[in-house]
């Protein structure tokens, strides 16, 4: 029976059968997974996948006693990498958003560990990670587990071959799947509009990259209030689509079991309502719970 698998099935194959390291075949492995159209014709084969991954991830364990080369530990709302060959400015750019003080010069690879920093976003704090342009398996597992790539191109250099490069990068370990804003930076020339044009020197196009990020990250900020008192100072920050449930688990858990009612308030005319657990909220809310 043919197991009518789509073509992201068929890539993550090829990327498995011409895998040269263990990580990589655990990922294209697990993309292929993923993609495979589950039913009766496919038991089989999904069967002998995930016996095959689990053999490879045994493997792992065993042979990779020693710690990662790299480790950046999630901090803030999100966690967002900037990728890009060597000299298009990631420091720079690293440093104009955040508190960072990486190593900017002109010769290639200045960067040789990954660089973190905080950006600020109306009182959120949204990590950025600068990626070295080795694209080592050490730091490409970085890349894996974050919420956000930022594609870093040099605007001097032929934007459209960086961008294809970078994209095999990412298809050639199985993250092609993953949010991506595209920016070029020392741009001279308007490009298409899916390219953001930037100065990490002078900071022209900055301000309207934190609103992309931002919006990219699809998440919103939700401030807390005890009845009688002012809102907190600093808003919790959730995904889009969350609800009173999420704030309450965010404030306190044992509250879900008291909770009666809160009260949302914002700058619509409904401000101040009474509501349940369920309530879907909006960017900038206040939420009063009340328990007892």
């Amino acid at each position: 029976m043919p197991i009518n698998a789509g073509p992201e099935y068929f890539k993550a194959e090829e990327r498995y059968l011409s895998a040269k390291t263990r990580e990589e075949k655990i990922a294209a492995l697990e993309e292929m997974i993923r993609k495979l159209p589950k039913h009766k014709g496919t038991e089989n084969l999904l069967a002998q996948l995930k016996k095959r991954l689990a053999k490879l991830k045994k493997e792992s364990s065993i042979r990779s006693k020693a710690k990662p080369k790299f480790v950046v530990r999630k901090e803030g709302a999100a966690q967002v990498c900037i990728i890009g060959f060597t000299n298009s400015g990631k420091s720079s750019l690293l440093n104009s958003l955040t508190n960072a003080k990486a190593e900017v010069a002109d010769y290639p690879y200045t960067t040789k560990h990954p660089q973190v920093g905080m950006m600020n976003y109306n009182g959120v704090g949204i990590q950025l990670v600068e990626i070295p342009s080795t694209f080592t398996p050490d730091v490409i597992s970085i890349i894996r587990t974050c919420d956000l790539i930022l594609f870093l191109l040099d605007g001097t250099k032929d934007l459209e071959q960086q961008l294809n490069e970078l994209s095999k990068i990412l298809e050639k370990n199985g993250i092609d799947s993953k949010k991506v804003i595209i920016v070029a930076n020392k741009s001279d020339e308007k490009h298409n509009e899916n390219i953001l044009e930037i100065s990490a020197k002078t900071g022209d196009g900055l301000q309207q990259l934190k609103e992309e990020v931002w919006s990219r990250l699809d998440l919103i900020r939700i401030y807390t209030k005890s009845p009688g008192k002012p809102k907190a100072d600093k808003p919790l920050t959730l995904k889009h689509g969350s609800t009173v449930r999420d704030v309450v688990k965010e404030v306190h858990k044992t509250m879900l079991k008291n909770f009666r009612f809160a009260r949302v308030f914002n700058n619509t005319k409904f401000s101040g309502r009474k509501v349940g657990l369920e309530y879907i909220l909006s960017d900038l809310d206040t939420v009063e719970i009340h328990a007892g």
